[in-house]
């Protein structure tokens, strides 16, 4: 399991969860019921309010500036972790942001903070010291969809770079001591030509017991390798190539399909159980976007991951659906899930405000998940976006 991404929660462990109040149907993968749906917002709203909090909040979600003023910055992609130090931390694909200053630069790296969830502020970034990091790449190339870990006391920063249409797009990989930097710049960890996998973007980096793996892939198959313990580069060395295990099989014919396979993909444990969750559809239309998350189930990282009906997800229908585009929010997906310390779980995730000022720019959004009594399939209600509606949020350490 990703370590440090999912499960704030089990510090409560030690602050002894019961005894705060606090309580949690999911409070560990082999209590909870495989049918349950008692894994969504509905965990209880008593708390320790000295140590625990919750705020009402409405999508889309805000951002603001040293000054707690608000302003509208453009998210998309985002990876949230949990920091250890009482913060969440954010990291999304490339974006104008306003700094500590209040000056506007456009951050390749940007890096968020929020006590909350809810509300998010400008911290730092992995780039702005170090333009010449990711001259490895293609001329131009922006840096997209981060994937963040902490791997022994280190915070490991994975990276999409790349431009449109980009022959040879990769993964590279930043090291820190903080969530929030300075930064140690490793470059490139793979890419398209040496490892054979077209479109070498959207990685995840994850833990499947003491073994770090990173994930990737976009449309094309979702592809899989070990790292070394540091995680910086690839376990087998030059050999990787041959050390890939497929997720997800390509099933295309040799062009892009974004209907039947998948990009942005999230996998998280739950009940034992594996689950992949990808976004399919078209990312970056605007209010016209199709994107959404589907969900296949495996017993092992590798898979196969099917769908409730049984098929693989290179099969039709190519998974349960977990969220889609409504009339108020279009292009829903590429998303992280975290959990709250009360044990629920959240997913987050970009979509385009068709009512907003800015309708064609993606913008945060967050949800809680339930589990379908009878599958066993993550959702969100309705399959769609709570929007402009107040909802309690998650439970955070004041």
């Amino acid at each position: 399991m990703r370590k440090n991404a999912l499960l704030p929660w089990t510090l409560l462990s030690v602050l002894v969860l019961t005894s705060c109040g606090l309580t949690s149907s999911s409070q560990s993968e082999s209590q909870s019921d495989s049918k349950s749906t008692s894994v969504t917002s509905d965990v209880s709203t008593s708390i320790d309010e000295n140590t625990y909090s919750r705020t009402l909040y409405q999508n889309p979600l805000k951002t603001v500036d040293e000054n707690g003023n608000e302003y509208f910055v453009a998210i998309a992609d985002p990876d949230v972790i949990y920091g250890e130090d009482g913060y969440w931390y954010l990291y999304p694909t490339n974006t104008p942001v306003r700094d500590n200053e209040g000056n506007q630069f456009f951050d390749l790296g940007p890096i968020f903070q929020s006590k909350d969830l809810i509300t998010w502020k400008w911290v730092g970034s992995v780039f702005r010291d170090y333009p010449e990091a990711i001259n490895w790449g293609s001329p131009g190339a922006g840096v997209w969809a981060p994937s963040v870990i902490k791997v022994n006391n280190t915070y490991n920063y994975y990276y999409s770079l790349s431009t449109w249409g980009d022959d040879n797009p990769g993964i590279g990989v930043a090291t820190s001591s903080t969530p929030y930097g300075p930064w140690t710049h490793h470059g490139r960890v793979l890419d398209s030509v040496s490892s054979g996998v077209k479109n070498s973007i959207d990685p995840q980096a994850i833990y499947d017991g003491n073994e770090l793996y990173l994930l990737w892939g976009s449309f094309f198959g979702i592809a899989a390798i070990r790292l070394t313990d540091d995680g910086v580069e690839p376990f087998y060395g030059a050999d990787y190539k041959n050390n890939i295990h497929w997720l997800i099989e390509d099933n295309t014919t040799g062009s892009m399909n974004i209907n039947i396979n998948y990009e942005g993909s999230y996998v998280f444990k739950y009940n034992g159980q594996y689950y992949y969750t990808g976004s399919q559809g078209s990312c970056c239309s605007g209010s016209s976007s199709t994107y959404r998350v589907k969900v296949g189930v495996s017993n092992s990282l590798f898979g196969p991951y099917k769908a409730s009906s049984g098929e693989e997800l290179s099969q039709e229908p190519y998974g349960d659906l977990v969220i889609g585009p409504s009339d108020d929010v279009a292009g829903t997906g590429h998303h992280t899930i975290i959990q709250d310390f009360a044990g629920q779980y959240w997913i987050i995730y970009h979509g385009f405000d068709v009512n907003g000022l800015n309708p064609n720019e993606r913008i945060l959004f967050i949800d809680p998940l339930k589990f379908d009594e009878d599958t066993g399939m993550p959702y969100v209600e309705n399959y769609v976006a709570s929007y402009k509606t107040n909802k309690l949020g998650p439970v955070f350490l004041k």
